[in-house]
């Protein structure tokens, strides 16, 4: 015994240690260590070096269990960890060059220090950063520490994307992208912003160039020449020189100098999707005669006009043919990340798209590169989706994305310049809050010079100044009702500002006999066919397909089924990607004008589910079989119902019930009420609200738990059976507590009696419940139905309160105000704890506005 509590210290100890065990993952990535000039910046005149390998990561409060990894790496159970790694430099490097640390993606905020000073905090998001490594803190006697405290937390308002992401990608938190230094002379070209523009013939044009030099030299002495060079070679697609300029400037004293100048360029190839010519640009920074730095560009040439009724890319009509990419960046696979995005791209090219989403997501550099050699256009998307008026409408909120999408764009321009930019996407339609945070956003990115967009949840029809397009988001809505709403924006915006910004449609029946079984591959494929034409029919910009290609999301899903993967069930390939399938073949056909696919119809599949009529059925024969066999079960059941104040009386005055009959009556009140909830989830299984509103509280757990009730009905029944039954004796218990605070005492039977009886009003939905399921189905009242429940749901709890005031013999008042007090006090406790801690009032209130105003 004296050991006893040795032993619990001991299991104590144990579980926590479990419980504090860091879960790190590597993956595959560049595993050639090739070095890419457009992506890393690489040059004859700049040493560059990945460092993926040879860290360590540990937890602050444990830094002496250090785990040794390679990077790219994501961790999982703690908020924040630390990834460490030893740099040699030598004297040379130190004085003579400029030293810069750079992340191609780092998820999601971090703290950099060298050599224990902190000198940089990235603010979040997976874009791609440099910065210089102070000479003051480098050394060349003893390795240099890098250290990188990457914080995995998200919230509901100040992160980008915030804690609350609908059908997000799951991506895992760490450095999840390559690590590298660069060695680059102390008078370095830092920053190519360039804008290119073609005559009205699309045969030669000009680039703005808008050039950053750092320099780090000495200032010269007194009589020396200060000045430098920066030449400009433009090389054709078979790299033939094309063009030679050459400028010269002077230092000033600044360390950032700002070099803006044109350069001409004639006999041009334009790109197009299908011609994706691009020409390299070399620029040289030379001084006193040599070449110090050197940078490499590819650049594309194009003309997008756009006017009310059509697109003309190149002089030719153009028309937006696309599909979401949501890759899985962090997933183990046997492919390198480079890979993976290059296969990926190049069939979504073969597949005969022209364009790809890059939506709720930074995406990897890499693939912007690849979709402009492909002859892609890419929609580079900040990744702030459905985010609440309220935090819109905050001039410090407005200010601090306006911003974050200027840093966006600019990292992103390095890699390609056959580019969409968007603000963002869920937004509220005609919201003139929504118009003001967009206004603003594109204000401050006007002289990016780049074509804008913006995704709505529903037909925008008001104009917003400097915004090029306006998508709308589509989620398995008739496609009648489409007609008529894109026909309301049309008449405001014109056909050709208009594009469908994504289309998805659920198919987690798999195949079937045909499109007549709703949400099968086939439904699927005849929709997205209806949806096609109907957007050519409209003559609308374009269309982009959510999605090609599967991945898994970060939440178990409601809308695209549950899968115990968290696989979203409403790509059109899977994950073996096997095209032999009806929606595949119709998207392929569409998008390159081939012969029409025949899709069966089919025969249209009964709804109703067997179980609910089984269950229903027993629980009515239980309940017929007590009231007719036993005399006093019909005679208390009959005044329980229709004289129940006098029912409540005799169990306060000890009339003799029978516990047997009030069990077994809670059973048979427990399924009904199991069933009834069953039915609801599991009609509602796909609904987008409902997993809108579950995924205002940013649990996991919550969404995990209603979405495995909601697609799997025979366990949800048992559940929801046992919680009943749990939640009968707990309403015992409470008014049983309760009791102590009255005179009248009253035997905790007699209470639980009084609970069961209560509610027996619910066995009358036993008939009910036999065809609810189909009513629901034909969808001709559902919204009085679920007004109906909800008002029989009151009158039971109404019929229990009268039955604690009777029984306990005090004023009714009482009971009732006490009894909702407890209410308010339990509801506006959770939503206050989930208003401070995920602001959820704020994202409800936007769920049910979303769901009001969609297609």
């Amino acid at each position: 015994m004296k050991r006893f509590p040795l032993i619990l210290v001991l299991i104590f100890v144990t579980i926590n240690l479990y419980a504090a065990q860091i879960k790190v993952t590597s993956f595959a990535s560049n595993p050639n260590n090739s070095i890419d000039k457009i992506i890393f910046g690489a040059s004859e005149t700049r040493s560059i070096f990945l460092i993926n390998d040879n860290w360590k990561i540990y937890s602050e409060e444990n830094p002496s269990k250090k785990i040794a990894i390679k990077i790219p790496a994501t961790f999982e159970g703690e908020e924040q960890l630390t990834f460490e790694r030893k740099l040699e430099l030598n004297q040379n490097q130190i004085d003579n060059f400029i030293v810069k640390l750079g992340f191609l993606g780092i998820n999601y905020s971090a703290e950099i220090f060298i050599n224990g000073n902190n000198i940089y905090n990235h603010t979040g998001g997976a874009v791609p950063f440099e910065i210089i490594l102070p000479k003051d803190f480098l050394r060349s006697d003893k390795a240099n520490i890098i250290k990188v405290k990457v914080n995995g937390k998200l919230d509901s308002e100040s992160t980008i994307p915030t804690k609350q992401r609908f059908l997000f990608p799951e991506i895992g938190f760490g450095i999840i992208r390559d690590a590298y230094v660069k060695i680059v002379p102390k008078l370095s070209i830092s920053q190519i912003d360039f804008n290119n523009f073609l005559n009205q013939q699309g045969t030669s044009g000009k680039i703005s160039f808008d050039i950053k030099i750092e320099n780090y030299l000495p200032k010269p002495k007194f009589g020396a020449s200060n000045e430098f060079g920066i030449s400009v070679n433009i090389f054709s697609p078979s790299f033939q020189q094309i063009a030679k300029n050459e400028f010269i400037h002077s230092l000033n004293s600044e360390e950032i100098y700002g070099a803006k100048f044109d350069v001409s360029v004639s006999n041009i190839l334009p790109w197009s999707p299908e011609s994706p010519n691009f020409y390299y640009c070399e620029i040289n920074l030379t001084k006193d005669g040599r070449v110090v730095d050197k940078q490499v560009r590819e650049i594309s040439f194009f003309k997008l006009v756009k006017n009310d009724k059509s697109v003309l890319l190149n002089g030719n009509p153009f028309v937006l043919k696309g599909t979401t990419y949501l890759l899985n960046e962090t997933e183990s696979s046997k492919k390198d990340i480079y890979e993976r995005i290059k296969n990926d791209l190049t069939f979504i090219k073969q597949t005969g798209f022209n364009a790809v989403r890059f939506s709720k997501s930074y995406p990897h550099p890499y693939a912007i590169k690849i979709c402009q050699e492909l002859g892609l256009f890419a929609l580079v998307e900040f990744p702030m989706n459905s985010i609440p008026e309220n935090f819109l409408e905050e001039s410090d909120y407005r200010l601090k994305i306006a911003g974050l999408e200027k840093d966006f764009i600019s990292h992103y321009n390095d890699f390609a310049n056959t580019i969409f930019f968007g603000i963002g996407s869920g937004f509220l339609p005609n919201s003139s809050i929504t118009e003001n945070f967009i206004t603003k956003i594109l204000n401050e990115i006007e002289n990016k010079n780049v074509i804008t967009y913006a995704s709505f949840v529903g037909p925008q029809t008001n104009i917003i100044d400097k915004l090029d397009f306006y998508g709308i988001e589509i989620f398995s809505s008739p496609v009648e009702n489409i007609n008529q709403k894109l026909s309301d924006c049309i008449s405001k915006l014109g056909s050709g500002s208009i594009f469908i910004s994504e289309v998805s449609y659920p198919n987690f029946k798999g195949v079937s006999t045909g499109y007549l079984v709703n949400n099968s591959l086939e439904a699927q494929a005849k929709y997205f066919e209806d949806v096609i034409n109907l957007s050519q029919q409209l003559n609308l910009s374009g269309f982009f397909i959510n999605t090609l290609l599967s991945y898994k999301g970060v939440y178990e899903s409601l809308y695209a089924s549950y899968s115990g993967e968290k696989i979203l069930r409403f790509s059109v390939l899977s994950k073996y990607r096997n095209t032999n399938n009806a929606a595949y073949k119709v998207l392929y056909s569409k998008l390159n004008n081939g012969s029409k696919v025949a899709i069966p119809i089919g025969n249209r599949k009964d709804e109703n589910q067997i179980e609910f009529i089984l269950i229903a059925l027993m629980l009515s024969i239980v309940l017929a079989i007590l009231i007719n066999t036993k005399r006093k079960f019909r005679e208390d059941a009959t005044r329980a119902l229709l004289r129940s104040y006098n029912f409540f009386a005799d169990i306060r005055d000890h009339r003799i019930m029978s516990g047997v009959h009030s069990s077994i009556l809670m059973l048979i009140i427990s399924g009904s009420f199991s069933l009834l909830f069953t039915i609801l989830l599991y009609y509602y299984r796909s609904n987008y609200l409902l997993e809108n509103i579950l995924v205002s509280f940013a649990s996991r757990r919550i969404l995990s738990i209603v979405s495995f009730l909601a697609w799997n009905p025979k366990t949800a029944f048992v559940v929801i059976l046992f919680v009943v039954v749990v939640k009968i004796f707990l309403l015992s218990v409470i008014a049983k507590v309760a009791s102590f605070f009255v005179k009248t005492k009253v035997p905790f039977l007699n209470i639980y009696f009084t609970i069961v009886w209560s509610f027996l009003p619910i066995t009358l939905m036993l008939p009910v419940e036999l065809v609810l399921y189909k009513i629901l189905t034909m969808n001709v009242a559902n919204i009085l139905i679920i007004a109906f429940l909800i008002l029989v749901i009151l009158w039971l709890f109404f019929r229990m309160l009268k039955g604690i005031y009777v029984i306990f013999d005090v004023p009714a008042i009482n009971v009732y105000l006490y009894s909702f007090l407890i209410v308010i006090v339990f509801v506006g406790g959770i939503l206050l704890k989930y208003q401070v801690t995920h602001s959820i009032i704020f994202y409800l209130t936007n769920a049910f506005k979303q769901f009001s105003v969609m297609i």
